[in-house]
């Protein structure tokens, strides 16, 4: 979705989608119309606003966001594991 888009549907001001941009909270992609942003984009938007309502600062902000995308990180990687652990099993059981 396009920035104009974002902001409407993210509830925040063009000035914080810029801050947040600069600061590398959000990670648009770059289009030849302009950035680009997705759905996952938008709920990290509402995670980021509401850090900031429950009363998170400024520079806390990017420490929650590394946490959470480590904890997705951790998830994606156990999820692969456990596929290659089942298609091993899977394989020993044809034999």
């Amino acid at each position: 979705m396009q920035s104009r888009t974002f902001i409407l549907q993210a509830r925040i001001e063009a000035e914080e989608l810029e801050q947040w941009c600069a600061e590398g909270w959000l990670l648009p992609c770059a289009t030849e119309s302009g950035r680009e942003f997705s759905d996952i984009d938008l709920a990290r938007a509402h995670f980021i606003r509401d850090l900031l309502a429950l009363g998170v600062n400024r520079e806390g902000v990017p420490i929650v966001l590394d946490l959470v995308d480590q904890i997705h990180g951790l998830r994606r990687m156990t999820r692969d594991l456990m596929e290659a652990v089942k298609a091993l099993q899977e394989e020993r059981d044809a034999k």
